[in-house]
């Protein structure tokens, strides 16, 4: 229980002290109870609006998809014969797309909707933490398996994820803040508040800087002492070993919601 709140702030004298055998079960079930625990929670405390405003920018989103298709597929004439179409229906309605819009959310966001919407995230998205935990921890285990052993020591396989758990401790401290930044501002998505470069003006909606979160920087700092003290490696090389997965994952997630945005 110590090394589990001692890998924070002295992740070296950690893990020096596992050189002959690191444990697994402590960190894996911190990880699963705290994940389960937080995800859990945050959706409870969504606020109406935060829903509201996250269906809109769905629809709007599909709406952006579904215009760019049309012109990929048929060219500017298209889009503007289905404009065309599309106001005169609203005009023989007499009312304009906006209204028509506002009125299916009402219909959709009503307040026992609402509540079903929050218990469901509730129940779903634990699931879907531990599974992407889960997932990062086998590839980050692999890959460790294949980089860091040396000549002189090599760890098997099952060690390696002992030490990818140990060292992904910080996830338990995000997702906690995660929750509380929710149950202080009712936002449905707080990732923005966890990233030190979305802090910054104009970036706080940039996905290269809201990817780059505190819990990632956090986790590079304790696998690389981790593994300098652990296989003892000169820090250096641990760190470059280190950023390689980090950079990868970060470049994807960054650019696939980019991209999105740009469709």
């Amino acid at each position: 229980m110590n090394n589990l709140l001692r890998v924070f702030i002295a992740p070296g004298e950690v893990f020096a002290s596992m050189k002959e055998k690191i444990e697994t079960v402590p960190p894996l079930l911190a990880l699963l109870l705290c994940v389960a625990v937080f995800t859990g929670a945050q959706p409870l405390f969504v606020s109406d609006q935060s829903i509201r405003d996250a269906a809109e920018e769905q629809v709007e989103g599909l709406l952006g998809f579904f215009e760019g298709f049309l012109t990929r597929v048929g060219g500017e004439e298209v889009v503007d014969e289905f404009k065309e179409e599309w106001n005169s229906v609203n005009d023989d309605l007499g009312v304009s797309a906006e209204e028509l819009l506002d009125e299916a959310l009402n219909e959709a966001m009503t307040p026992e909707q609402m509540l079903l919407s929050r218990f469901i995230s509730a129940i779903s998205a634990p699931f879907s933490a531990l599974m992407w935990l889960g997932l990062g921890a086998i590839i980050l285990s692999t890959y460790f398996n294949v980089s860091g052993n040396t000549r002189e020591r090599r760890r098997q396989w099952n060690e390696w994820f002992g030490f990818t758990l140990w060292t992904l401790m910080p996830v338990v401290l995000y997702y906690l803040l995660y929750f509380v930044v929710t149950l202080v501002t009712g936002d449905i998505k707080p990732k923005p508040y966890l990233a030190p470069l979305a802090w910054l003006p104009g970036l706080h909606d940039n996905a290269f800087a809201v990817n780059l979160t505190f819990g990632m920087i956090w986790a590079i700092y304790i696998q690389t002492i981790g593994m300098h003290r652990w296989m003892d490696r000169p820090i250096p090389i641990c760190l470059i070993i280190v950023l390689i997965p980090w950079l990868v994952q970060w470049l994807i997630a960054s650019g696939v919601v980019e991209a999105v945005k740009a469709v």
